[in-house]
This record gives structure tokens, sequence and C-alpha cells, in this order.
């Protein structure tokens, strides 16, 4: 009886235990959570593994003890929040005082936690005194390495390892450690049989050396020697990326230089084109560089400029062929693509039409390229043509002079017959004898005219009156546009003249009313010619008020079809017409520009698309008006 009663009872002791642990086995596996960034004890590894020395201790608790354990890591203030509502079961790691012995229980402690006061390096602090704040390790060593903070109380092990891995190097530890906490699991408060299975694991952890290996591993002396072979694993890792690199720009370069030779053989080719074609060109092609200074010419600049070629070297500067037209690069940067007339100083000075962009490499300018285009032989068909011009306007007045010698000698020969009639009549003889005179003068006169058109009379000013001037222009146009042009002279006053050459004037009035009749020749209109009163001249456009008392302002007026914008600047240009093909050479106000000059008096344009045209004229009135300084007519 009694072997029965004490083989029941070592069997009842034997599986105790197993009943034990089958009662206190909750239905799922235990919820265990930690702080995801506490290292070396629990953090998020590189791969995104768990990892640390309570991970590592907890997971060889489990095993030990057969416990189904649901491990993860999340941030400390949701561990604390979750233990304390229930939500999971324990926590892998809390530092034990009294104020969390009130909410939580705790096992025995696995591990002993130092706080320690860092600082920066060369920091006068050594005490805890005025450590302050409540940031997290990171937020702290972050905030004392960018000076923000002067001090922080950190665990050290954490410090050290997070000083590493943010690779800061300005932090020490100052003095020993402050303190030293009990670090251990924390299960719910009144969780008393979790809490014993804990206790009773981490005491076979003890007992069987786990937990001297898992300490050694995490905290001790190889470990540190483990680190530095992962270091020198590493450094033979980034040596290999080097070599690795290395080699690939060794190819690379070689890859580039196979390039370059490529794209300098063709850069050389695209020179060698470039010289040979501007060699061609009978233009001078020139290139300068920032200061002005001639860096490139071709064959035709060479010559026209009478240089050689290793003269270039030696600091020729372009504005000393061009003189008069300091502001190149100003012009240049405008623009213009009209080109600017300018006289070339070579060894036969001759005119030219410069063209030039800026260089601009790099938004910065570094010099001037363009083209010097010689015009001598333009010129020279320049003149022909206005000669030519001038021979097709005397045949377009040909028909009316015929036709007012044709009324001049009919006339004549009607006060001849009336002499031949009545011979003895002397009163009525001496009038048509006046009237034959009249009508010879009337001839000289139109004889006067067409010479000076044809410019075969020497320039003889004096006072021209111009409502006679008008009258005669209107008597040789009305017989071929009189028919839808009605011609208006607003010019009534004999007194009404100005200083200048007949001829000359002539030639203006006649080209203006011709360009205007012909504008209108179409649908028809009214030309007015007339004077512009002195005093309004005076008040809304003389500054020198002495000199527009010398000055005649006429102007003809015509109600065609007006100029465009675009084309008032360049009306008067040689060769620029509005008229179609075969209806115009350019000639006529280019011709009528140049003989206001020569006068010493001004012409411009008022024109408005639609509304007519008006050309304003304005001529010396005395011969001091000529002679004066601000009236002498420009150099041609």
């Amino acid at each position: 009886m009694t072997l029965f009663l004490r083989t029941g009872l070592l069997l009842l002791l034997a599986i105790q235990p197993l009943v034990l642990l089958a009662a206190d086995t909750p239905a799922g596996p235990l919820i265990a959570r930690g702080d995801r960034n506490f290292p070396p004890y629990e953090f998020i590894n590189e791969k995104g593994d768990l990892d640390g020395f309570n991970i590592d201790l907890l997971k060889a608790i489990s095993r030990q003890m057969r416990m189904a354990v649901d491990i993860d890591l999340d941030t400390w203030e949701t561990v604390r929040e979750e233990l304390g509502n229930g939500k999971i079961h324990m926590a892998t790691g809390m530092i034990r005082s009294p104020e969390r012995e009130k909410t939580f229980d705790f096992s025995m402690a696995h591990a002993g936690v130092f706080y320690c006061l860092f600082v920066r390096k060369g920091s006068p602090i050594q005490n805890i005194d005025d450590a302050r704040g409540k940031d997290s390790p990171q937020e702290a060593l972050r905030l004392l390495a960018s000076g923000r903070h002067d001090c922080a109380v950190i665990e050290r092990l954490s410090a050290v390892d997070l000083l590493k891995s943010m690779e800061i190097d300005t932090i020490a530890m100052a003095g020993p450690p402050l303190v030293c906490v009990p670090y251990a699991f924390a299960v719910r408060k009144g969780d008393d049989r979790l809490l014993a299975r804990l206790n009773e694991g981490i005491h076979r952890m003890h007992q069987n050396g786990v937990y001297e290996d898992l300490y050694r591993k995490w905290f001790s002396v190889a470990n540190a020697h483990a680190r530095r072979l992962a270091m020198l694993r590493f450094g033979a890792l980034v040596l290999a990326v080097i070599v690795g690199l290395a080699v690939s720009v060794f190819i690379w370069n070689i890859a580039l230089k196979r390039l370059v030779r490529r794209r300098t053989a063709a850069l050389q080719q695209s020179d060698r084109r470039f010289r040979e074609l501007s060699d061609l060109l009978p233009q001078t092609v020139f290139e300068t560089d920032g200061k002005g200074q001639i860096s490139f010419l071709n064959r035709s600049g060479f010559e026209m400029l009478g240089l050689k070629e290793k003269t270039v070297n030696d600091g020729i500067y372009l504005s000393s062929f061009i003189p008069g037209l300091p502001d190149l690069d100003e012009w240049a940067q405008t623009g213009d693509r009209r080109g600017k007339a300018c006289v070339v100083s070579g060894p036969d000075a001759f005119p030219a039409l410069l063209y030039a962009t800026p260089v601009m490499p790099g938004h910065s300018h570094s010099g001037l390229r363009g083209l010097l285009v010689d015009i001598t032989f333009q010129k020279e068909l320049e003149k022909q043509v206005i000669e030519s011009q001038k021979l097709e306007a005397m045949g377009r007045l040909a028909g009316g002079m015929a036709h007012d010698f044709n009324n001049i000698v009919h006339g004549l020969s009607t006060y001849a017959q009336m002499i031949q009639s009545q011979p003895e009549d002397e009163k009525a003889v001496a009038d048509d004898a006046g009237q034959i005179i009249a009508g010879c003068n009337r001839a000289t006169d139109l004889v006067h005219h067409f010479l000076a058109t044809a410019g075969q009379r020497e320039p003889e000013k004096r006072r021209v009156q111009l409502a006679q001037m008008v009258s005669d222009v209107f008597k040789l146009l009305q017989p071929t546009y009189g028919n839808n042009i009605s011609f208006h002279n607003t010019i009534d006053n004999a007194e009404t003249t100005v200083w200048a050459e007949t001829a000359l004037v002539f030639q203006v009035l006649m080209n203006l009313c011709v360009n205007s009749v012909q504008a209108m020749s179409e649908k028809g209109g009214m030309l007015t010619v007339g004077v512009i009163d002195e005093e309004t001249v005076i008040a809304s456009e003389k500054e020198d008020q002495s000199k527009a008392l010398h000055e005649r302002v006429l102007f003809v007026k015509d109600t065609g079809p007006g100029i465009a914008p675009e084309c008032r600047n360049r009306i008067f240009d040689p060769f620029f017409t509005t008229k179609g093909p075969h209806e115009g050479t350019g000639i006529g106000l280019f011709v009528v520009s140049q003989a206001v000059s020569d006068l010493g008096g001004t012409i411009r344009l008022e024109s408005e698309p639609g509304k007519g045209a008006t050309f304003i004229v304005s001529l010396p009135t005395t011969p001091e008006a000529e002679t004066g300084p601000e009236s002498s007519p420009p150099a041609r």
C-alpha cells in the first residue's frame, strides 16, 4: 500500500508541470512586442528582420518552455499603450521603476541598463544637472550633434550603436555611468502565471549557458571583434567595388579617347570645309574676339584690307578699317539683318555693307562674326539707274510739254496772224506783240524746267515763287491725270518763296506730285499742295525759333491708299518701291530726298493706311538759313 502511494505521488509530481503548462497556455500564441529602435537590445536590422539581445533571449525561452510567442516590434509609446490596455501579453524589455510597478509586473532582470551623459567633444558639461528633454535617443543625438542641445542622457550601449550607425564622431560620453537600472520582461498586472514561466525560462537560460552566449554575442569584446571582421568584410566589398569602378573608368576612358579622336577629326574636316568655302566667297568673312581684334579672315578679306596672314596675330582691330562705327558690338546685338553702310579704309577705300552677329558661347559676349560686302559696283549701278530714271521722267513729261508747246505755238500763230491782218492799228499790234513775248517766255520756262530735270544747267539759287512753281507742275500733270484727279494749289501769295535752285525745287515737287497722282490713278482722288503756317511751325515743331523764321514748310497731300507702317522707314531708300512689277524703280523718292538734302532742307512722311499720305518739306527762305550751322546739308 505504501509502495502504491509513493508511486502515485511520484507520478503526480512528474505530470504536474505538464498539467500546469497546459492549463496556463492560452488558446493562441503569446503576443510580445518591443521597441523597434533600441539597439542592441531590440531593433529592426538592415535586412528588415527582428534582431537584438531581447529577441534572441525570448526566442530561446519560448523554445525551452514550449511557448508559442508572436514577437514584433513597434514604437515604444505604442508598446506601452497596448500592454496597458491588454492588447498584448508582454513587453520584450522594460526598465523597471517604482512608478511602472504600479501598472505592470516585471520578471527577474535579465540585463542592467547603464544611462550615461553624452556631450559634444570639448564641452565643459560633466554632470547631469543641466540635462533636460524627452526626445528619442536618435533625435537627442542628432540635436546634440547639430548644436541645438548641450547634452543628452541615453542608455550607453544604445548610444554607442546609434553613434556608429549615424556616423557621428563629435560626441563623447562624459564621466562614468550615471545610473544602472534593472531591465526585464514586463507583463500585464496580475498575470502571475506568465510571469512565473518567464522567470523559470530565464533561470534555465542561465543554467544551460544560453544566456551567457547571448550576452557575449551582443555585449562582449568578442562581439566587437566580430563587428571588426564585418567591417573588414565590408571594406573588402567596398574595395572590390572601387576596383570595379576603376576598371570601368579605364575602359570608359579608352572609349572616350576614341570618341574624342573621331570628333576631333570631324571638327578638323568641318573647319577645313569652312575655310575652303569662305575662301571662295568674293566678300570678306571675318571674326573678332571680345576685344575687337580680328581672329579670322578669309582670302578675300586679306586682299580687300591689304593684310598678310601673319599680321592677323599682331593685334589688328576691325574698327581701324571701319572708322566712324564705334558701336559695332551694340549694333550687332540688336539683330539688325539689313546691314550697316560704311566705308572700308583698305588699300583703296570702298563703300561696303557690314553684316555681323555676336559670338556668344555660354551666353557671354566674346566677339563678332560677319561679312563685309563691297558695294562699289552697286553704287555705280545706282548712279546709272538714277540717270536712266531722269530720262524716264523726261519721257513721261514729254507728252505734257508737247501739249503746252502746241498751245504756246498756237497762241503765237494766232497773235502773229492778227498783227498781219491789221498792221495799221499800232495799239492792237503792240498788244498782240506783248502776248507773243509772254508766250515766248512761257516756252523758255518750259525749256528751263526740262533742262533742270535733265541736269544740263549749273545750279543757280535764287528766290523761287512756290505758287508759280506748283502751277507749272500742275499744268504738266493735268493733261495726263486730270480726268479723275482734282488738283488744288492753296498757295495764293506771290511772296511765298524759298531760296533754292529752281530746277531742284521743280524736281522735288514734280516727283512728289507724280508719286501721289500715280497712287490715286486707279480710283481717283485729290492732290493738294500748300504751305504750313510759320507760326504753327514755331510753336509745335521748332526748338530754335530763329531758324524757323528762315524756313518755309510746304506739303504735298493726296487721298490715296496711304503707306503701310512697315514701309515708312524705308520709303526714301534707293530701289525700294511699293508698286508692282514693271510699275516703278524705287528711285523717285530717293531722288527727292537727295535734292532736299542738297537744298539744305528736310523731308518727312505722315501716312496711315486708307487715309492717304502727306510729304512735308522744309526749305530755306534766305541765304543765311542755307549757310547756318543748323541747316548745312549732310555729307553724301
